[in-house]
């Protein structure tokens, strides 16, 4: 049997996985669109702004990506894989808004 054409495996995947790749290629706009503000020397504040909403794209696609694997992978699993659960948690802390801890001279 051929192998199928990235093109026929495109065509091919599921509604989800289609979803995530659009939102990652309007991420991908996003960033592209930052390069060029910084090469027009657009306000700092503009970009910013800009870097800010790409930054909570992302972290909108990996919270999209840990709900399809806990909905399809956990949810389906008959016995937990705690290597994997492990590793999943790890992401989840990876991926956590940081929180900086104020300094004394910040109160």
């Amino acid at each position: 049997m051929a192998k199928e054409s990235l093109i026929e495996r495109l065509e091919n995947l599921p509604q989800d996985k289609k979803a995530m790749l659009n939102r990652l290629r309007r991420v991908e706009g996003q960033l592209r669109g930052i390069q060029r503000m910084i090469i027009e020397e657009k306000p700092c504040y503009d970009v910013l702004l800009q870097l800010s909403a790409a930054r909570k794209a992302m972290q909108r696609a990996c919270i999209e990506i840990l709900k399809n694997y806990l909905q399809k992978c956990v949810h389906e699993a008959h016995s937990p894989d705690f290597d994997n659960l492990e590793k999943l948690i790890e992401a989840l802390v990876e991926i956590s808004p940081v929180r900086t801890i104020p300094s004394e001279g910040d109160e």
